[in-house]
């Protein structure tokens, strides 16, 4: 990791780290090490910066792939209470990244998440729900993760679900095309 003591020195670099692709990453900062600002970042504790740092660690996007280090990522991010990252230590307990395959514990951060706001929370809650047999609960987080999703996310969520076994689930994702129609792309 890089000497965190610069950091300060240049507040918006680790700022604009956090909407940047690795190669604008490399173009901005002058030849310097943009993962290092990236990992000084996060390590000062911008929670912003925690996340992407463990998406790209997660995915080895500009970072060797490194899951445990995600999943790192993302537990410090959730202690300082971020839903999203709630979220994907959901992700990663349910499908084993950096981290035993724990189904409950799985469970239990998609539920965090839902509560605490995070729409792709709320559809993972609602899946979990739904598998268990659980449809009423399932519609209803289902229902609050598609209210709270921008309209690209919430187009996806909807077309998944119109494909789901359940056909309650089906009759409600086609009810809410039909209510407030998401138009391809935006």
């Amino acid at each position: 990791m890089t000497n965190i003591h610069v950091l300060p020195t240049r507040p918006w670099r680790a700022q604009a780290l956090v909407a940047m692709t690795p190669a604008d990453m490399s173009h901005a900062f002058d030849g310097e090490d943009a993962a290092e600002w990236l990992e000084a970042a996060a390590g000062c504790g911008l929670v912003q910066a925690q996340l992407r740092l463990g998406r790209m660690l997660l995915t080895g996007e500009g970072f060797p792939l490194d899951r445990r280090a995600a999943f790192a990522c993302f537990l410090t991010a959730a202690a300082a209470g971020n839903a999203e990252a709630r979220n994907l230590l959901g992700r990663c307990y349910e499908n084993g990244w950096g981290v035993g395959i724990d189904r409950n514990a799985a469970r239990a951060c998609y539920r965090e998440a839902a509560e605490l706001g995070d729409y792709r929370g709320a559809h993972n809650h609602a899946c979990v729900l739904a598998a268990e047999g659980c449809i009423a609960g399932a519609l209803h987080w289902f229902a609050r993760g598609i209210g709270e999703a921008p309209p690209p996310a919430r187009r996806t969520m909807l077309e998944c679900l119109a494909r789901h076994p359940r056909c309650a689930i089906r009759a409600f994702a086609r009810r809410e095309m039909e209510s407030a129609p998401v138009v391809p792309g935006g």
